[in-house]
């Protein structure tokens, strides 16, 4: 009995490559392209302290917390509509939190139990009002201005 040999040609299984626009590039953000420079009016705190004080501070006024960490992507690419809105709502304060840059704020994260990022939170009178997770800046712009109030509203700046 005669052997048959069989041949697989790998390049015919080969799938094709898929076209996209600009592969990983296409989902940066650049802020300055949005007219963003820079963190905007949003401040970075580093200590359950600090962001108390920042709490303090703001008295009834909205504040808006973005918890973040270095290697988050989506974190990133969220970020600029996030300072983008610190300029837009001026009577409302921005906070940026860093969940791995020490250990205060790992703490912070461990107590407030943050298991995903980005998250974000909103505070009026140094209680939480709601908060949420993901990237899409529609649902973060719609979350920001929902919470807050008239007065808040009111001094709102339109590009």
């Amino acid at each position: 009995m005669a052997a048959t040999r069989l041949s697989l040609n790998t390049a015919s299984f080969a799938p094709s490559r898929v076209a996209r626009p600009a592969g990983r590039r296409a989902m940066r953000c650049n802020a300055a392209a949005k007219g963003i420079q820079g963190d905007g009016k949003v401040q970075l705190c580093i200590s359950k302290e600090q962001f108390d004080a920042i709490n303090d501070k703001a008295g009834d006024s909205l504040v808006a917390v973005q918890i973040s960490t270095k290697t988050c992507g989506p974190c990133k690419v969220v970020y600029p509509y996030f300072a983008g809105l610190s300029e837009e709502l001026p009577a409302v304060s921005f906070v940026k939190i860093m969940g791995d840059h020490d250990a205060d704020t790992r703490a912070l994260m461990k107590e407030w139990g943050v298991r995903v990022v980005p998250l974000f939170m909103l505070f009026r009178n140094g209680e939480k009002v709601t908060e949420w997770s993901g990237a899409k800046p529609e649902v973060l712009r719609e979350n920001v201005i929902e919470a807050c109030n008239d007065k808040e509203k009111a001094t709102m700046v339109t590009a």
